[in-house]
């Protein structure tokens, strides 16, 4: 699999004020339903040696964006992304449509915050994440293993990234 270099997003969106956590990306004008907003890009690396640059990044106080794209085989976002920025929501307003791309999952109005459910493309079984997104689908902890609950199998079923939707298909 040969992934793009580079992170396009949706002119519509810019970094603002967050009020899940410190900066979002917010919608300067509506996005309709099924729009593609994001598209990652990056280098691609396995799993022993992104936990290498997890420990790297923990050692000198930095964040490292990622997404699992095949087994042992994950995307590592460019530093300085903006896509970084893409907050984690339990009841997010996007999610993928493709390997790497996130499409609206509904209508995202002007001044609104584009989210995620990281669970959706983080299948490392050590990522960890306390919660704060305030949905009343709020799980407060978000873990690479939540793929394997069946009510996230049901809700994004069609719309996880291809590694996580054969696991889940493997399940079923």
């Amino acid at each position: 699999m040969v992934a793009p270099t580079s992170v396009w997003l949706h002119g519509a969106l810019e970094a603002r004020p967050s009020s899940i956590a410190g900066t979002g990306l917010v919608a300067t004008e509506p996005i309709p339903a099924g729009i593609v907003v994001i598209r990652f890009g990056g280098g691609l690396v396995s799993t022993a040696e992104l936990h290498a640059l997890f420990a790297e990044a923990d050692r000198r106080g930095r964040y490292v964006d990622t997404i699992t794209v095949d087994d042992d085989v994950h995307l590592v976002l460019p530093e300085g992304s903006l896509a970084h920025f893409a907050n984690h929501s339990c009841d997010p307003s996007a999610w993928h449509v493709g390997p790497f791309e996130v499409a609206t999952r509904r209508t995202v109005d002007a001044g609104q915050e584009l989210t995620i459910d990281y669970a959706t493309n983080s299948g490392d079984p050590s990522f960890t994440m306390d919660c704060t997104c305030g949905s009343p689908l709020c799980r407060r902890v978000v873990t690479g293993k939540d793929w394997r609950r069946p009510e996230l199998q049901d809700r994004y079923a069609g719309h996880w990234v291809p590694a996580l939707d054969t696991l889940i298909g493997h399940r079923r």
